[in-house]
């Protein structure tokens, strides 16, 4: 191949390639820019996110939330047709208020397929002379309430925050803190009285916490961060003034200032509203502290870890002891309280199952009140007994280990047990008092007194009158046995009369009725459309429920068991009749009961 041939050949590729470049579309990009990448403590920020994608993608702005807040976003977007070539450009802007001051980063954003480029900003403290200035109007004071600034992991530590201020605040917002490894929950409503400070008046908000540690060690609790506006005064600087100056421009590009949903009117209302006027942004906060969270002591032995400032336990049976009868349900609630904790950290109570009884527990019920100064953890557990047989049973005690945070020692809450009396199953009681009568065989006398009859002698020397005496006589035998007769079926049908109501039960329509309720998973229709079944087939009308059932079923006792306890569970999508058809569909058979042998000294008839 020769030089010339081979200049073709690359000039063609390059050609190629070049066509490819043009044919294959511009890859979409995004791409991030700031306002300024330095500004003051308490200032916003304006971050700008721009896409040429035109689809539904939003920005992830979750990264954002450890060193900023999100107090606004807009979003525009633009479309440009240029020399019969289409562009589009949507523009999302966000306003962000730093969290502390230093260099932070803010991260890669994703839109969609793509991500944005970092971006670094500074945020510098105030001025000297904006710090003093602001600080003669508004300042936080926090503190804890404990005695020795130690308490034990789980344990509730009461946390203050009190904001001071006076009418140069313009408006304003409290940000608790967040704290790492622990939990902060506030308390009732914000109080708000006056008090006088070095001559000066003030208005005072007062927020109240409490946090719970979840690990031991030194717990770091950051200050309570407080932002708003505050009015200019006569002695801030001119470069304050423009820079404050430049800050409401900023606003009125979101909105103006009253549409900021940072600076917006519910928390005015709470301050009482203020005449905008010139004013500058502000960020105070209050004190750093460290508490020492001990571990759980080594001399608790209980199963549970419940520090608290007290525990009592109350039994709704204390009221009114329940009457116990065999196959009949009964509840028993008990409520839990624990002062200084929440519901969330009152673990399950140990509940034993007495002898000759089912158990089942239900979902318990909980909720944390507090009294504005410290909280309430109440748990509610309600537990079914279903008694198995008749007789004494003894549920055993409860009891609930707890550490007294204030003595410092491990204590225990008991319910006592209860000796209480199972009566027998009433349906089968009322059987036994009043059984039916019982239907004997009805022997035919006819034949005894037919063989009376052959047994007369007829002498061959009567005549024809004794004859017809004779056979006169047989007739009046004949018509009062007929009447006897007749009156012993009367009084045989009067006997059995409380059977006379007999109803023709349809065996098909209620297996398709307990198919149906076994597919639609209806444990309610299950149970009752069972029992008539079995009733039905067996004819024993003492088969009065499911557990009388479990008992007396030859196969599949597991499988009423499971029907029985779903019954009484707070849940009422926990049952599957799948098991349940499938035990029908197979056939159930009842127990069967050995025949006592008797003892005669006989051999058996048909020996093992």
């Amino acid at each position: 191949m020769n030089l010339a041939m081979k200049f073709r050949i690359f000039i063609k590729s390059l050609l190629l390639a070049l066509v490819v470049v043009v044919l294959i579309p511009a890859h979409a990009a995004v791409k991030a820019t700031l306002n300024q990448s330095t500004v003051f403590e308490g200032d916003p920020i304006t971050l700008i996110i721009q896409s040429d994608q035109n689809d539904n993608a939003q920005p992830d702005l979750s990264s954002l939330q450890q060193d900023f807040e999100v107090q606004g976003s807009s979003t525009s977007s633009q479309i440009n047709i240029l020399n019969g070539t289409r562009s589009f450009k949507k523009t999302w802007t966000i306003e962000l208020m730093p969290k502390s001051v230093g260099k932070l980063e803010i991260p890669e954003i994703t839109v969609g397929n793509e991500k944005t480029n970092s971006l670094t900003v500074t945020i510098a403290n105030l001025p000297p002379e904006v710090a003093a200035e602001t600080s003669k109007h508004i300042f936080v004071e926090s503190s804890v309430d404990l005695d020795n600034e130690e308490t034990y992991v789980q344990q509730q530590i009461p946390y203050t925050v009190k904001l001071y201020y006076d009418s140069a605040m313009q408006t304003g917002e409290v940000f608790s803190p967040q704290i790492k490894n622990a939990n902060i929950r506030a308390l009732g409503n914000d109080k708000k009285y006056q008090v006088v400070r070095a001559g000066k008046k003030y208005v005072v908000v007062e927020k109240r916490f409490v946090i719970s540690p979840e690990k031991s060690g030194v717990l770091h609790i950051p200050p309570t961060i407080v932002r708003g506006r505050i009015a200019l005064s006569g002695g801030d600087s001119p470069n304050l003034r423009k820079r404050m100056d430049e800050t409401d421009m900023l606003n009125q590009f979101f909105g103006g200032q009253n549409k900021n949903p940072f600076f917006n009117t519910p928390f005015d209302e709470f301050f009482g509203r203020r005449s905008i006027g010139p004013s500058r942004p502000f960020s105070i906060s209050g004190e750093a502290m460290d508490v020492n969270v001990l571990p759980v002591p080594e001399s608790f032995k209980g199963a549970a870890w419940l520090p608290a400032e007290e525990l009592i336990m109350t039994d709704s049976w204390t009221e009114a002891p329940p009457e116990l009868k065999v196959g009949e349900p009964v509840t028993r609630k008990l409520i839990l309280q624990a002062k200084g904790l929440a519901s969330s950290q009152i673990p399950d109570i140990n509940i034993s199952k007495p002898e000759g009884m089912k158990v089942y527990t239900d979902q318990a019920k909980s909720e944390t009140p507090n009294d504005g100064s410290t909280i309430y953890g109440i748990r509610q557990i309600d537990i079914n007994y279903i008694p198995s047989k008749a007789g004494k049973v003894i549920i055993p005690e409860i009891n609930v280990d707890w550490w007294d945070v204030n003595n410092k020692e491990q204590k225990t809450f008991t319910l006592p047990e209860w000796n209480l009396n199972v009566t027998g199953n009433p349906i089968a009681a009322i059987e036994n008092n009043n059984p039916l009568p019982a239907v004997t065989k009805n022997t035919d006398t006819t034949n005894s007194i037919s063989d009376q009859i052959e047994t007369i002698k007829m002498p061959m020397s009567w005549g024809w009158k004794t004859l017809v005496l004779l056979f006169l006589g047989i007739g009046v035998i004949l018509f009062v046995m007929f009447g006897f007769k007749q009156r012993r079926k009367k009084t045989k049908n009067s006997a059995v009369k409380p059977q006379k109501a007999v109803q023709l039960v349809d065996m098909e329509a209620l297996k398709n009725a307990l198919a149906e309720a076994c597919k639609s998973n209806d444990k309610h229709m299950a149970a009752r459309t069972l029992l008539k079944l079995v009733r039905a087939q067996w004819n024993d009308q003492l088969i009065q429920n499911l557990g009388i059932l479990a008992q007396e079923l030859g196969n599949g006792s597991e499988v009423i068991e499971e029907l029985e306890k779903s019954l009484y569970s707070a849940d009422s999508s926990d049952w599957d009749g799948n098991e349940l058809e499938k035990l029908v569909t197979q056939g159930f058979y009842r127990k069967s009961v050995p025949l006592p042998q008797k003892q005669n000294g006989l051999e058996p008839l048909y020996p093992v």
